[in-house]
């Protein structure tokens, strides 16, 4: 026994790991499940109704009970299966089984779920559930569920060994166990090899080009182009009180001359007041912003956000059926993806809102990725803006830096939003990398950005004031290419705010809308010879 615990000692740990992590993601689900559904329905409450009919709620509460009794027995016999004994082996394999079962639980879920949405032709995100966009919505919601059920399955069979078998009852039998025969069989294709050796040839050409293909893309080089929605709308839609300039009147200071009358010579000493500069300097401490009350939110221009002057809203170069899609840029460093998580859903969250208050379709998820990704963008199809976050240091290549620099100067915005007091120094750096000699200026309460749609008479909110009190960034051929943040504006994005009054973060969600409509319409402008 003692020889073969030795020789085969690698088992314990390559049976017990996977069981481990699928314990903790079951449980993490086990937590979030309830609330994911509910927040669903709260973004489609026309499902509602079919999903009660359906028996929906009654199936989520005990799937989720489900989920978090397979994560017990799962992170019991991960941890007890590291000590070879007959009854640990019997409980490895409960552990699998309970995985296989919260799979098929699930997969029913799903399906009860997606065909009450085509039972009721209920558009989700304005895309109407035809059986072409099912099968999509089922294989992105089934697909990574289905992969750790199968590698569940093969460690299943793995401990149907006869060597698995031997180690954990300390018998010496040399007969082929179960999984043995079963192994033996793939391997010789069975009595029939032909037959076998043409279906493993059609099951692995069907896996390669519906599954693997589509999941290898996700990964390496290939972007999908991001589309603006089309139309035509009015800048000023949205806005709440608009800016407006009072001068404060002041008494022009009276100039004394100290003159000698029977002088020959005129001695005249320029004073400092008479110069340009300090008259430009006087008019703008002069100048204060205040809010006119006698504007209201939507009246006015009568449409809704966009360009061209309509009133349905969209840019005339967008495309049609186009989702705004929030993107960010993931790099060397802590934080890049704070308040990406599902409990915090900041993205998600500003999304939802962005589609309340316009009206614009907007992706079901939020994305990420590297910095080089952005240089596989067809041109003039590029994210009109990135965002991006942390807490530390940034640590990018000059390949990286680049490659940010050619889509900034292309028409792109990088929305940098200080999320640590800790960043904001890494981030000035970065900045003066990718615009050497051209520091981060503090942008004015009239400047346009504050203006549309929605109107901020003392410029963007600051709320942290982790890297100052006001929003600054770098013009790039009169437009901003950077807007920085310097207050953590994704805080108020999370879900319950961080503790913010609830009209902080209103103002944060407009602050965002208004960087949006910015970019967007200023990177058509500059990008549609590109899309021509």
């Amino acid at each position: 026994m003692n020889k073969l615990h030795t020789k085969y000692r690698f088992w314990p740990s390559i049976l017990s790991l996977p069981l481990g992590i699928a314990a903790a993601v079951m449980a993490r689900y086990a937590v979030l499940l309830s609330g994911l559904y509910e927040q669903f329905v709260a973004g489609h409450p026309r499902v509602l109704g079919p999903f009660i009919e359906a028996g929906l709620p009654g199936l989520v509460h005990l799937l989720s009970l489900a989920v978090g009794l397979g994560a017990v027995v799962a992170l019991v016999a991960s941890l007890l299966v590291l000590f070879p004994k007959w009854w640990t082996l019997r409980l490895l394999r409960c552990g699998y089984m309970a995985v296989w079962l919260v799979f098929l639980f699930y997969g029913q879920v799903v399906f009860r779920a997606t065909g009450a949405i085509l039972a009721g032709n209920i558009p989700i995100d304005d895309v109407l559930p035809v059986p072409a966009t099912l099968f999509f919505w089922r294989y992105d919601l089934l697909l990574p569920v289905g992969l750790a059920a199968l590698v569940a399955l093969g460690l299943y069979l793995c401990s149907w060994r006869r060597t698995v078998i031997n180690l954990y009852t300390g018998a010496q039998d040399e007969q082929p166990a179960p999984g043995d025969l079963i192994l033996e069989n793939l391997r010789t294709h069975g009595r029939d090899p032909a037959y076998r050796k043409s279906l493993w040839s059609s099951f692995g050409i069907h896996l390669l080009v519906i599954v693997l293909i589509p999941w290898l893309l996700t990964f390496w080089g290939c972007v999908e182009p991001y589309r603006v929605p089309k139309g035509s709308g009015t800048p000023q839609v949205l806005s709440g009180p608009k800016v407006v300039v009072k001068t404060k009147k002041v008494k022009k200071k009276k100039k004394k001359f100290v003159l000698n009358p029977r002088s020959a010579i005129s001695f005249h000493r320029p004073d400092l007041d008479d110069s340009d500069v300090s008259k430009k300097v006087e008019e703008a401490s002069q100048a204060t912003y205040v809010a006119d009350s006698t504007r209201v939110m939507g009246t006015g221009a009568g449409g809704k956000m966009g360009a061209g002057g309509g009133k349905k809203g969209g840019w005339p170069d967008g495309m049609e059926n186009a989702k705004v899609r929030f993107i960010r840029l993931e790099y060397d460093g802590p934080d890049w993806e704070d308040g990406m998580d599902a409990l915090s859903r900041a993205d998600m969250n500003f999304l939802d809102a962005f589609r309340k208050l316009t009206g614009f379709p907007v992706a079901t998820q939020g994305e990420s990725h590297p910095i080089s990704r952005l240089a596989d963008y067809p041109k003039g199809m590029a994210p009109p803006f990135v965002y991006m976050t942390g807490a530390g240091d940034i640590r990018v290549t000059e390949r990286e830096i680049g490659t940010l620099r050619d889509y900034l100067m292309s028409g792109g915005m990088l929305f940098a939003d200080c999320g640590s007091p800790r960043w904001d120094g890494p981030f000035r750096n970065l900045a003066q990398r990718l615009f050497p000699g051209e520091p981060l200026t503090t942008i004015s309460d009239d400047d346009p950005i504050f203006q549309a749609p929605f109107t901020f008479a003392n410029g963007a909110p600051p709320l942290w004031h982790h890297g100052g009190m006001r929003a600054q960034g770098v013009k790039y051929k009169g437009r901003w290419a950077i807007f920085y943040h310097p207050g953590d504006i994704n805080d108020a994005w999370k879900t319950g705010h961080s503790g913010m009054e609830a009209q902080m973060a209103e103002g944060a969600i407009e602050m965002g809308v208004n960087i949006v409509y910015y970019a967007f319409t200023h990177y058509l402008e500059l990008t549609r010879k590109d899309r021509k």
